[in-house]
């Protein structure tokens, strides 16, 4: 368990890092920067003081931004709301690495527990899944450092019901707005937490009432589901609180190493492997076959699809997948899936874009980040990998692995780089979080970045 936060903790710093100067960041650096007053927490990157709800905002907006943050059943990404509350929160208290990941692995579970089985229902209801369930994270992180007993905890993750939200429709058709759904509901979470300090009360019945938050965003308080990844159509809501210190389900977390939907990454990586093992280029195949979960073949929900678009676009199965046969893998830093269009790059190749249009996606009753990808060549051959579903599900060591292809991208120097693998690595040492901010920091003059925006 420890391992495991480690490991999402220094994903979505690293990840961030790369990302603070991405243009929907240096945006929200802008409100940031009206906040003249300062406080009591710093900006990861660039130390500027702001209050703890800012600093959240702010690292929020990063490692979200890039879409590459860490990912849970497909539709939700927990780092983009429990990694910035808890390291917001946790600046000036005297909080130290233990209680750190205490907190971290706390917000994993509450939110991972309360989406597990829901997710799809709540997206046919017409609700982003992960700006939803962000809200409950970052309320518990928060509510943790904060120092919050069960009670107060409880009333908060009324208080967090109570301004819940998100609407699907910036992923249906792609607006940039997406990007600052987790960051706000998580900056929501915090004040939650403050409120149940403070002394207001919520309802205890927040979630399984009759009209309470499954009946409000998945149309059903008795546990009836308008979709599921594998066929159901009814849970148990109390089975949220089932095995409590036993099942963990901050273990199936996944990461995201390159800039595509969560759904892609498998795809990419089966892709680049088979085209590693069998020398394959875009000239030698004739087709590629990829078999996935139904809600990874219609995003972001069958009731609400996106507009039709062609199998070439930028971010579609179909891209990724010939991109990754012609490259024989794909980069973990290069072009950015970006909310509400990309920036353009030119046209492919021919040889690539005519691979792209003779790869088909089909819709299979498979597990999650588990497809199955068939290469038929011209000569006759036919090359088939299958994912399990867990590939992803990186532990600490693996992580820094991967994380590599990032160093050169970093803001910081090699040393400060390794001294921040190094702290997360041995985070149960460390005396306070503010240490661990100082390891972020970038040094202006000798790296030439630029200032804030104005």
């Amino acid at each position: 368990m420890v391992d495991k936060a480690k490991a999402v903790l220094l994903h979505a710093l690293v990840v961030g890092l790369a990302s603070l100067h991405d243009r929907d960041v240096e945006l929200g650096l802008r409100l940031v920067a009206d906040d003249e007053a300062g406080g009591p927490a710093r900006l990861i990157g660039l130390g500027l003081p702001v209050s703890r709800t800012l600093a959240a905002f702010h690292s929020s907006l990063l490692f979200h931004a890039r879409g590459q943050d860490d990912s849970y059943r497909m539709l939700t990404h927990p780092g983009a709301s429990v990694l910035p509350a808890a390291l917001a929160e946790g600046q000036r208290r005297s909080v130290d690495g233990r209680t750190l990941l205490a907190s971290i692995i706390a917000g994993y579970e509450v939110q991972c527990r309360l989406a597990r089985e829901v997710i799809p229902s709540v997206q046919n209801h017409g609700f982003r899944a992960s700006a939803l369930f962000s809200i409950f994270g970052a309320t518990v992180a928060a509510g943790r450092l904060r120092g919050l007993p069960a009670d107060q905890l409880a009333h908060a993750l009324a208080i967090a019901v109570a301004t819940a939200g998100g609407p699907i429709e910036t992923s249906r058709v792609g607006s940039r707005e997406m990007t600052f759904q987790e960051p706000v509901f998580c900056t929501s979470g915090l004040l939650a937490a403050r409120l149940a300090e403070a002394g207001a009360t919520g309802a205890a019945t927040c979630l399984e009432g009759p009209a309470g938050f499954f009946y409000a965003f998945t149309g059903s308080a008795a546990g009836e589901l308008t979709g599921s990844f594998d066929g159901a159509t009814h849970w148990n809501p109390m089975s949220a609180a089932a095995d409590l210190g036993s099942r963990w389900e901050i273990l199936n977390v996944t990461m995201k190493i390159y800039s595509a939907a969560g759904f892609n990454q498998p795809v990419i990586e089966a892709v680049a492997a088979l085209a590693r093992e069998h020398d394959l280029t875009p000239e030698r195949v004739e087709s590629i076959t990829i078999e996935m979960n139904e809600w990874e073949t219609i995003y972001p929900s069958p009731r609400f699809p996106r507009p039709p678009s062609g199998a070439a676009d930028f971010g579609s199965t179909a891209y990724f997948a010939a991109q990754a046969l012609a490259a024989k893998g794909y980069p973990s830093t290069g072009r950015r899936l970006a909310y509400g269009g990309a920036d353009p790059a030119g046209d492919d190749p021919p040889a690539i874009s005519g691979l792209i249009h003779r790869t088909r996606v089909l819709a299979a009753p498979r597990r999650q980040y588990a497809p199955r990808v068939t290469i038929q060549t011209y000569s006759g051959e036919t090359y088939v990998r299958e994912m399990t579903g867990d590939e992803f599900k990186w532990d600490f060591a693996t992580e820094r692995e991967r994380l590599r292809a990032f160093d050169g991208a970093l803001p910081l120097s090699a040393a400060q780089v390794d001294a921040l693998v190094s702290a997360v690595s041995n985070l149960e040492s460390l005396s306070a979080v503010d240490d661990l901010i100082d390891l972020t920091l970038v040094d202006r003059e000798q790296q030439g970045r630029r200032e804030p925006p104005p």
